[in-house]
Formats: C-alpha cells, structure tokens, sequence
C-alpha cells in the first residue's frame, strides 16, 4: 500500500460490496425517498440513493432496486417520489443504449455540428476546475467532494461541468476524462452520455445556451452554504450571505470573517457574465459557419 493514505476518504464514505449496496439502498428507502423528488437537488441532505458504485460494479441491479423500493413503499403515497426515482434508473440504462447503437459518444460528439464549435484547451484554468480552486465555493466543493471521497452529488455535477464546457469553453471530453479518473461509479456509458447531455451535443441534451450560473445555483440548493462548508472548511465562517460568492465582496466586508481572499480562498478564476456572453457568441457563430458551408 502506498505510505500516503489517499483512499482515506473513500474508505470511510463507502461499504463495497452486495452487503454495502443493500444497506445503502435501506437506508435510502428508510431516510430518502420520500423527500426524493424535491430532495435530490439539494446537495446537503440524504435524499439520494448514492447506488451508482454499486450499479456499476454489479454488487446490485436495476430489476433488485426497483423490486426493494416497490415493496417498502407500498401504501406509503409517495408514487411521485419513486416515479421519479425510476425515471433516474431509466436515463442510466438509455445512456447504455446509446453507448450501444453509437459507440463513438465515448470521444466523439453524437450531434456532429459540435465539431464546428471553437473549444479551448487551456491546461491552467483545467488545473484550477481539477483541484477545486475556481473562487466559485458549490464548484470547488463539488470538485474538492469528487477528490475526497470518489463521489459528487448530480446536482452538482451538472453545475461543475456547465461551468468547464461554457464558462470556459473546454472540451466536455477532458471533463469526462477527470470524472473517469475520479468517480468510484466512472461508468463509460453514463459518464460520456451525461457529459455530452451537458455540452450540449448529446441525446435529448440540454441547449447549449442553457448556462448554468454557480452562484445561483448555491443560492438555491444549498442555500446555508452547509454543503459548501463541509469541503471549502476555508470558508466556514463566511455568513450565508457571502458564501455563495465571496468573490463579490469587499476586501474590507470579506475579512470580518478572517478571510483574505486570493490567500485563504481564490478570487474567481473568469467573470461569469463575459465567458456567458463569450460562450453564447461562439455558439452563434458555429451555427453560422455550417449554415454558410
């Protein structure tokens, strides 16, 4: 074993196994699937099934899940949180149909105009997303969760990713290749679908201008800034008012709270409404370019 216990955090966030996965899964049941539907976009709460490890590596199925939630919940009146949460399982097995019927999507976009599109490759700002060191706290939580323990929560998994391929206009493939490094559940048909659902050029994917903003985004789904304080400890003592984008505040404002920023925490990497703005441009003129041709 290596001298530096880097699988600390992993070991202690997961039991592997089909023991692991069926005690996820009751504890799923009992605490999280009745508060799924609206739950599972707020990052600070156990409203997940956090199964996909255990999917993926087989310790339990599809057909088990769904036979184990039907049978707990029945007569609880909560049809629309488990229609819900079959819908989930139902995108994880259309993205290994995709994978089937066009193999490509692993490296290659699967709307050919996203080709035209004009990414850019820059290895420092890919460095400062990898690390979590963005100035943006639900992004650099994400990224820190990812590192930390194998796992990110799906919200914010699309937050972190909008931000790669629109904020900085970074290939989605480089993005799926750090998810592929990182996720204990780094599932080829999942990981490529899901991320070119987000660029763009994907199946039923989202639109391109479609932009997530960070800062929103926290406000509105971690809104005590919990989440954030339990990656970013950095800002711990940053009020709610302020965590979700300390970047905005004063030098002055922000060092009540024993915080300097570009010491402590980092400024924010790029301006949120000129890479928006940019993003959308490059999206016009690749539109552009290929009616012209």
């Amino acid at each position: 074993m290596p001298t530096l216990n880097w699988y600390e955090g992993i070991a202690s966030n997961w039991s592997p196994g089909e023991r692991g996965a069926q005690e996820r899964l009751d504890s799923f049941i009992q605490k999280g699937i009745e508060n799924y539907k609206v739950g599972r976009d707020f990052p600070a709460l156990n409203s997940v099934s956090r199964q996909s490890p255990h999917l993926h590596y087989g310790e339990i199925s599809p057909r088990q899940i769904l036979h184990c939630i039907a049978k707990a919940t029945q007569g609880m009146q909560i049809e629309a949180n488990v229609a819900h949460f079959q819908k989930e399982l139902a995108w994880r097995e259309f993205s290994y149909s995709l994978l089937y019927y066009f193999p490509f999507i692993t490296h290659r976009n699967l709307n050919q105009k996203f080709d035209h599109f004009p990414w850019v490759e820059n290895e420092a700002l890919l460095r400062l997303w990898q690390g979590g060191k963005t100035g943006f706290p639900i992004i650099d939580a994400g990224m820190r969760e990812l590192w930390h323990t194998g796992y990110m929560h799906n919200r914010v998994r699309m937050i972190v990713a909008s931000f790669l391929v629109k904020n900085l206009c970074i290939p989605w493939q480089l993005g799926a290749k750090w998810f592929w490094d990182c996720l204990l559940d780094a599932d080829l048909a999942n990981n490529s679908a899901s991320w070119q659902w987000v660029a763009g050029s994907g199946a039923d994917a989202a639109p391109y201008f479609r932009i997530f903003n960070p800062v929103i985004q926290s406000q509105k789904f971690d809104p005590d800034g919990n989440y954030i304080r339990s990656y970013v400890p950095e800002l711990s003592s940053c009020p709610s008012k302020l965590i979700h984008d300390p970047g905005s505040a004063s030098p002055t404002e922000i060092r009540k709270h024993g915080i300097i920023l570009g010491n402590d925490y980092p400024l924010p990497i790029v301006d949120l409404k000129e890479t928006r703005a940019a993003a959308l441009t490059a999206y016009k003129n690749m539109k552009e370019t290929i009616l012209a041709a």
